[in-house]
């Protein structure tokens, strides 16, 4: 075969790639020393690279530069083309290849290379991913041993258009012995049986989606999935996969079951000691069959705002619950009894099978974009008459209605489901008597709206419970608390505890202090209700994310943690921080809290402004910016009735003032019982009902028996003015829990965290891309790497 390489010693250009040597390798391949190299092409090659000195090259030539710096390296008596990992967070360093002969039929590309720690090795040739079907050895499981991935190439292999990037890009090698095309398909070897590294205590559930759960008529896809990525989620310590169980891949015909599609998945999955976590999607557009999707009478939902239908089943038409109901039953019966389930989540609503209205996701039946956005989702024909009998159980009579709201309806039948006006009283210092009915009939309308969710999500969560009484279940609770998504965690919570189940969050994020704002609504009402807590990425995330969720969940006493493959495995640290911090989960405990942030469900379901706007929403940055004082819970309308002030010493109001009466009054006797309140005073930080203000002005006149209320009067932005206050106020309450107060006094960097885990543990996380230094309150110094956990049982 032809030599392919080219002699030059022109600079190397991005467009000059078959001028690049290897290190120590001298440019120009003279005469003999081609035909050596032709010679050395082994039967049935089409063309090779081979680590050496100099590297051998014959139709494969490896480019070394900027974006691939690797080098030439001799371990163990071999020698190995070496590419140091990417130390940026979010990319993987890659060989990258030009190969210098296409084919017409199918290749096949013989990747040799030293086993040395865990990952994901991703090819693409010629610009194009290879299915998972034609991969084989792809996952490095840290055996020391050279093994061999092999990928089939199909035509047209490594064409790729002009001035483009290399033609073969490979990641997830550290090691690279040598690379092969051959003609003909080679012996597999068999991939070798791994022990987990990683153990874990208490039935604590790891979970991860390695994109399974593929169309009908691709099953072979998603089963090669699980044949070459089950043995490396294994070895790190998973023990399920989570898969997407849709209605229409099942029933296809009506009261006609047929679970092969998933009965495959779960087989290939017990090959390796692994179960399946199904998330149950029955009320999403895209899992409805056709059958259903055709059925008159059926109801989507329709918002406010345009009057725009989508395919996703309205909750208020009740039409599909008796499909869910058997869909529930049949799952139940062919899955509930044996081992195949780690657990399960529902998905009774929304696009991604949360519990929630139609907020973010465009997929619909059969692929079409649906409308979605967040919305008040209430506009469809069943809406109406719902929130006709819910006002006609609360007031009894039209008249009780027309009396609240300053109304002149003469039946319920005459009310409508309207768009809230929120922000209207956004800037009210003090209410008008105009202003009061018109507040009444908008806070009907979002709790006689947040409630509907709440139900359905509720009797989703008790219909399986009836099916399947001994399952590990969780609904999937996503958003970040605006009303309109429709999100009531503290419900929820409340709900999937009765029902000795619980929650998981599907919107963690990748910056720790953001996830812990939008995630500890929902973790406090678990931990204060009694139920499982479970977490998710709500998208990307690199190993800052993968650090911060492990904090997350293990300052949390959280039960369950789930992951995308791409979180751990898209990014070159990922996995090796997992290995390194995953085992601090063992020593998960519920944190110890003394104080609260106000969750202002009332005043949320008024004004838009206090979390709608996720990156600009005042309550949320002052929440992020106050986790790096201490570790707190929140506290919402809901669980103060119920009894959660008992468990703190001190709340805190970040913003959102206006609540009920009944809130007040108990905020005020645990006050006068020598509870600690802090509040920004201007420009509205008086906590009051719509119409009564009377608490708050006992409270300025220092009526406030064993208990203290502070009045920050400057100016709360930016948040570390009022934060500073709040500290300050803090430190005085003389309740506090001496280990609090011990850990909020501690000088440390800003973007250090920490949480006191019951047992007396201080748990640390520092979350920056710099090293911290500080002492501990028994003047031990600590140094901590960059996005690091550490957990010490002597810090006082």
């Amino acid at each position: 075969m032809a030599d392919q390489s080219k002699v030059s010693n022109t600079p190397v250009t991005r467009r000059d790639f078959l001028t690049l040597a290897t290190a120590g390798a001298t440019l120009a391949v003279a005469g003999s020393e081609k035909q050596l190299l032709a010679s050395s092409l082994r039967h049935g090659e089409i063309g090779r690279w081979e680590a050496g000195r100099p590297a051998k090259s014959n139709g494969i030539t490896l480019i070394r530069g900027p974006e691939s710096p690797w080098r030439l390296e001799q371990r163990g008596g071999s020698d190995f083309g070496v590419l140091p990992p990417s130390r940026d967070y979010y990319t993987r360093a890659a060989f990258l290849a030009e190969v210098g002969k296409t084919t017409d039929s199918p290749a096949w590309l013989v990747l040799e290379y030293l086993d040395h720690g865990y990952g994901l090795i991703s090819v693409s040739a010629g610009g194009r991913g290879i299915p998972w079907t034609h991969q084989w050895g792809v996952t490095r499981l840290n055996t020391g041993r050279v093994r061999k991935a092999v990928l089939r190439i199909d035509p047209p292999a490594f064409k790729s258009p002009a001035g483009s990037e290399p033609n073969l890009r490979i990641a997830g090698i550290e090691y690279l012995r040598a690379i092969s095309l051959l003609d003909s398909e080679p012996k597999i070897e068999p991939v070798p049986h791994v022990e987990p590294i990683l153990q874990f205590n208490g039935g604590f559930q790891r979970d991860i989606n390695i994109t399974v759960d593929g169309p009908l008529g691709q099953e072979a896809e998603g089963l090669a999935v699980i044949r070459n990525m089950a043995p490396l989620v294994r070895a790190l310590g998973f023990d399920a996969v989570e898969s997407y169980v849709q209605w229409n891949y099942v029933e296809r015909q009506p009261g006609v079951f047929d679970w092969s599609h998933y009965d495959g998945i779960v087989n290939e999955l017990r090959k390796h000691d692994l179960k399946l976590f199904p998330l149950l999607i029955v009320g999403s557009a895209y899992a409805l069959p056709e059958w259903y999707y055709n059925e008159k009478g059926k109801a989507g939902f329709k918002c406010l705002e345009h009057h725009i239908s989508n395919a996703i089943p309205s909750i208020f038409a009740h039409v599909q619950d008796p499909y869910v109901q058997r869909f529930i039953r049949e799952f139940a019966k062919h899955y509930g009894t044996g081992n195949a389930l780690l657990g399960m989540r529902l998905g009774p609503s929304g696009n991604y099978g949360e519990a929630q209205y139609p907020a973010t996701g465009n997929l619909g039946y059969n692929g079409e974009h649906i409308h979605t956005h967040v919305g008040w989702w209430a506009a469809d024909s069943s809406a109406s008459p719902e929130f006709q009998k819910w006002l006609e159980a609360k007031y009894q009579t039209i008249d009780a209605v027309n009396q609240s709201w300053n109304e002149h309806y003469t039946s319920f039948s005459e009310i409508q489901t309207f768009l809230p006006p929120c922000n209207s009283f956004s800037d009210r210092v003090t209410f008008l008597p105009s202003d009061v009915p018109l507040i009444r009939k908008q806070l009907d309308f979002t709790t006689w709206y947040m409630g509907s969710m709440s139900d359905w999500c509720g009797q989703w969560a008790k219909w399986t419970r009836t099916a399947m009484p001994d399952v590990s279940l969780f609904m999937s609770s996503g958003g970040w608390g605006p009303t309109e998504i429709g999100t009531d965690y503290t419900a929820q919570a409340k709900a999937m505890a009765e029902l000795h189940g619980g929650i998981r969050l599907t919107n963690e994020s990748d910056n720790f202090a953001l996830n812990f704002a939008i995630t500890r609504m929902a973790s406090s009402a678990a931990r204060f209700y009694g139920a499982d807590l479970g977490y998710e990425p709500g998208g990307f995330s690199c190993m800052r994310g993968v650090v911060a969720r492990i904090f997350n969940v293990t300052t949390n006493g959280g039960k369950h943690l789930f992951y995308y493959y791409s979180n751990i495995f898209d990014n070159d640290q990922g996995a090796e921080a997992w290995q390194r911090y995953a085992p601090l989960i063992n020593q998960r405990a519920k944190p110890v809290i003394d104080v609260a942030a106000f969750w202002p469900d009332t005043e949320i379901a008024l004004n838009d402004e206090v979390v709608l706007n996720l990156y600009a929403s005042a309550y949320l940055n002052r929440a992020e910016a106050m986790r790096s004082l201490l570790d707190y819970d929140y506290a919402s309308e809901q669980m103060i009735l119920d009894g959660a002030l008992d468990r703190y010493k001190v709340l805190v109001f970040l913003w959102g003032y206006i609540t009920s009466r009944p809130v007040l009054e108990r905020l005020d006797a645990w006050v006068k019982d020598g509870g600690t309140i802090v509040c920004a005073d201007r420009p509205r930080g008086l906590p009051r009902a719509i119409d009564d203000d009377s608490i708050a002005q006992a409270w300025l006149k220092g009526k406030t028996g064993k208990g203290r209320v502070y009045f920050y009067k400057g100016d709360a932005e930016p948040p570390r003015y009022y934060l500073n206050y709040v500290r300050k106020q803090i430190l005085r309450t003389q309740s506090l829990r001496p280990e609090v107060r011990q850990a909020i006094e501690m000088q440390k960097p800003q973007d250090v965290y920490w949480s006191i885990l019951e047992g007396g543990k201080l748990a640390l996380l520092n979350f920056s891309s710099r090293e911290a230094r500080f002492r501990l309150p028994k003047g031990t110094t600590v140094s901590m790497q960059p996005y690091s956990i550490e957990i010490t049982e002597s810090w006082r």
